[in-house]
């Protein structure tokens, strides 16, 4: 029996009512290179199933999440979003040899490649590659603006963060079958231990990551759009967190990681302009 060539690259995410997103997100990608996106629903009760079951139905798998757990003997809570993550690598991590763990309103961007998996080339070959938010602000946008997300929202936070800024957060993708430890920042890999790359084929500890030199956007950007309109981020506080992360003081770390944003601004059309080079501006207007 021949045994299945694993495909190149998954991402995986946990969403709850993102109809209004989901659509753009998925399209996008898509069309950078992934090959399957892994959705964990957590009780949506919006659009979200039938936008997403409208798309590429043999490039998604949707699963319902809501599972929750304590540590008996510790009361300890087990986060909703680490336990679909091991869920996937776990379940679906042979199938890929990669994959990247992030949220509904972060994505991937190819820089100066055509697709994802390019530029994962150039990177090299390591189980655990750690990419720096790219936080998008307000953009002027009380409401949300007609079309897409990556059309509209072009400013963000003037990059490298301190070490200390609460903006200084990462995302992952790996090797599943090299993970031995799931987190939400971080991972831990059997090869490489508590160490990972940056885009610039740099390797660092986990809290070396947070220096300055290590700060890279080479090859693939994360973009985090963060705040969209002030309406939204206002619904996004009143909502609180996807996952069963602490509703304590939520709003206010919301809106400490806006004003940061806002404070220092720059210019970045990365994804316009990757979407222009390879004709998928429609994506834009989703």
């Amino acid at each position: 029996m021949v045994k299945a060539v694993p495909r190149r690259l998954a991402v995986v995410c946990i969403i709850r009512n993102a109809a209004g997103y989901i659509g753009e997100w998925l399209d996008f990608h898509l069309a950078a290179g992934v090959d399957h996106v892994i959705v964990y629903d957590n009780h949506s009760d919006d659009e979200t199933r039938a936008i997403l079951l409208a798309r590429r139905k043999d490039q998604i798998t949707i699963v319902p999440w809501a599972l929750e757990g304590c540590d008996e003997g510790t009361d300890r809570y087990l986060s909703r979003q680490v336990s679909a993550y091991a869920h996937a690598l776990t379940t679906f991590g042979g199938d890929f040899e990669r994959m990247a763990f992030i949220d509904v309103d972060e994505f991937l961007v190819p820089v100066g490649h055509a697709s994802l998996t390019e530029a994962l080339d150039v990177i090299g070959d390591h189980s655990n590659i750690s990419l720096p938010w790219l936080m998008f602000g307000h953009s002027g946008h009380d409401t949300r603006p007609e079309g897409g997300v990556i059309a509209n929202y072009t400013e963000r936070a003037v990059t490298p963060y301190g070490r200390r800024s609460p903006l200084l957060r990462f995302k992952c993708i790996v090797r599943p079958p090299r993970v031995s430890t799931v987190g939400i920042h971080r991972f831990r890999t059997v090869d490489m231990g508590d160490k990972s790359a940056n885009t610039r084929n740099e390797v660092a500890s986990n809290d070396a990551r947070k220096q300055a030199e290590f700060f890279a956007t080479e090859n693939i950007q994360l973009n985090h759009y963060y705040a969209l309109s002030r309406h939204d981020a206002e619904t996004k506080m009143a909502r609180g967190p996807v996952a069963n992360a602490s509703q304590s003081g939520y709003a206010a770390r919301v809106q400490s990681k806006i004003t940061e944003i806002e404070r220092a601004t720059t210019t970045d059309r990365t994804a316009i302009d990757y979407l222009a080079r390879h004709g998928e501006r429609q994506i834009m207007r989703s």
